[in-house]
């Protein structure tokens, strides 16, 4: 398969460094229509993205004339395809038109600011979404009024893992950091850090990890930041993060240990993230922080928590990286 990800990724960046009011809405569009693309080429079997073109719309290619391959654009999330692209697409592979027309990337768009119609989103999602969010009880009454017990929610959404769970916690964090409640902002932002590293393993969004992880950084996990710090993330760990938790799954899928097939629900990927399996998983899996005040105005506890954070992570990095099983953490990490 030829790879596509690297053209993605720099158009992704050029958008956002453009600094245009539109600029995360123009960067989610290198997103849509990577998904879209690749969903369709894993379904198919093709190569390339000339190949591909050639089997939706064989009109479109005349044996010897220049043709201006447009799929290649596609491939790229340099132009998004039109209505009638995507119609021929579907006609041939249905329901392929589903990742490119998802209400989840309306969700995504953090460029419109929620200004009260977060629950006007959430609705748009699948009723797995809606059963994660809004209160159970109320749902059967016929009324959309989110749960109390944020916990929950975010528990319930990270156990079903894709873009329809990352849109819903990017809509609960954007309301909290609206709304100025930086602590739940944080909440929200560790779970969403974690359904980030499983849909990348466990659903389509596999296929434009790297290009996902780099629109997250950029607009969604600034608005986690706390009061006095924030997560320190980086794209290539991300990777390595996502690399990492895929090979212990599929460790475990191999030993017969049901769940961790990377298909379907991610409640039991899930406990690799938690302290299940191990601290090397625990620490190696989770984010690194950094203070958000100047170094001469940091106080020794802060300054003393986030050491401490970045130690056990960069230890449980070092033991994944190795390709180990160290459940325990040496004594100067404990």
């Amino acid at each position: 398969m030829k790879s596509y990800g690297d053209t993605r990724l720099k158009q992704l960046i050029r958008r956002a460094d453009a600094g245009q009011p539109d600029s995360a809405r123009r960067a989610l569009d290198v997103l849509r229509v990577g998904l879209w693309f690749e969903e369709l080429r894993a379904q198919s079997g093709c190569e390339t993205a000339y190949g591909l073109g050639r089997l939706l719309q064989p009109q479109t290619y005349k044996d010897g004339f220049h043709h201006n391959n447009l799929w290649a654009k596609y491939a790229g999330g340099l132009h998004l395809p039109g209505a009638e692209t995507v119609r021929a697409c579907a006609e041939k592979l249905p329901g392929s038109d589903e990742p490119l027309m998802s209400p989840a990337w309306c969700a995504l768009d953090i460029s419109k600011a929620p200004k009260g119609n977060g629950d006007t989103l959430l609705r748009a999602l699948g009723p797995g979404i809606q059963t994660a969010v809004f209160d159970q009880r109320e749902l059967a009454k016929g009324r959309y009024v989110l749960r109390k017990a944020l916990g929950t929610s975010l528990r319930s959404l990270e156990g079903q893992a894709g873009l329809q769970s990352l849109a819903a916690t990017v809509v609960l964090l954007q309301d909290a950091y609206v709304n100025g409640d930086r602590s739940r902002a944080f909440t929200i932002g560790r779970s969403l850090h974690r359904t980030l590293l499983m849909a990348a393993v466990a659903s389509p969004l596999k296929f434009i990890s790297v290009e996902l992880f780099e629109f997250f950084i950029r607009y969604i996990f600034p608005m986690a930041a706390g009061e006095e710090f924030e997560m320190d993330l980086d794209r290539n760990m991300l990777q390595s993060q996502s690399e990492w938790l895929r090979r212990t799954a599929l460790n475990l899928h191999m030993r017969g240990r049901p769940g961790f097939s990377l298909v379907g629900n991610t409640r039991q990927l899930r406990r690799l993230l938690q302290l299940d399996f191990g601290f090397d998983l625990l620490y190696g899996l989770g984010p690194r922080l950094r203070t958000l005040m100047p170094s001469d105005a940091v106080q020794p506890r802060l300054s003393a928590f986030i050491a401490e954070n970045n130690a056990r992570c960069d230890w449980g990095a070092s033991v994944l990286a190795s390709g180990q099983c160290v459940r325990l953490p040496p004594d100067h990490i404990r």
